[in-house]
């Protein structure tokens, strides 16, 4: 898996470094709202129409960066 390391911003996919309540490190999530030093993350199903399980805010510093929004998709990705 690629992990890009620069700031988190909106929409991006977020892996969560640490386990955060009910969540395991490695659960992955969007960043749906980014403030100074965390992000809001929701946790949502894998298939369409994606229903939210669960949202919280986690330090930033406990998330991974793994695609952005514009970034080329991966072979993983690929349909």
């Amino acid at each position: 898996m690629r992990t890009v390391k620069h700031a988190i911003q909106e929409n991006d996919v977020v892996v969560l470094r640490e386990r955060v309540g009910d969540w395991p490190a490695g659960t992955k999530g969007t960043a749906v709202s980014v403030y100074e030093d965390a992000a809001l993350v929701e946790i949502s199903e894998d298939r369409p129409p994606g229903r939210a399980l669960d949202t919280f805010v986690v330090p930033a510093d406990q998330l991974e960066v793994t695609w952005r929004v514009g970034d080329p998709p991966t072979r993983s990705m690929e349909a």
